[in-house]
């Protein structure tokens, strides 16, 4: 009975990927915590901070993201966000998006995977506010 009751269930997580493989076939994007970002950090994964300048200059950094900013002051996206992530980052290696709090970057981690054909894209809950609540380190910002 236990295997029969394990076959049906793999039956069921099979074609339930089928019925939804049109949808997600070109990207996988997920919600990530802090904690969750920790461990991509340590595995190499980049973290891109979309803010602006003058936000990484009032919070600081987690140390080691790549500062490229997505979005202007009126919230429209900068063409210049597009051109350098492509050209920096492979369509095939996973990325991970922080901001202010999380849905800048969730709108950014969109425009990756379902526009430009990213597999593997990471927001973090919460972003930068979330990181400094849980009291891990900040970094000044190098370049501001």
């Amino acid at each position: 009975m236990f295997h029969a009751h394990r076959a049906m269930c793999m039956i069921a997580c099979v074609l339930s990927l089928i019925v939804a493989a049109p949808r997600f076939a070109h990207a996988e994007t997920q919600q990530i915590s802090v904690d969750d970002l920790d461990r991509l950090l340590v595995s190499g994964v980049p973290l891109i901070d979309v803010r602006r300048a003058d936000e990484w200059r009032a919070t600081g950094i987690v140390a080691g993201s790549r500062m490229i900013t997505a979005y202007d002051s009126q919230g429209n996206l900068d063409p210049r966000f597009v051109d350098t992530i492509t050209t920096s980052f492979p369509l095939d290696r996973p990325v991970a998006l922080i901001c202010r709090s999380g849905n800048r970057s969730a709108i950014a981690a969109q425009v990756l995977s379902e526009q430009l054909g990213y597999q593997h894209v990471f927001n973090v809950e919460g972003g930068i506010q979330q990181w400094i609540r849980e009291r891990r380190p900040i970094a000044a910002c190098p370049s501001c």
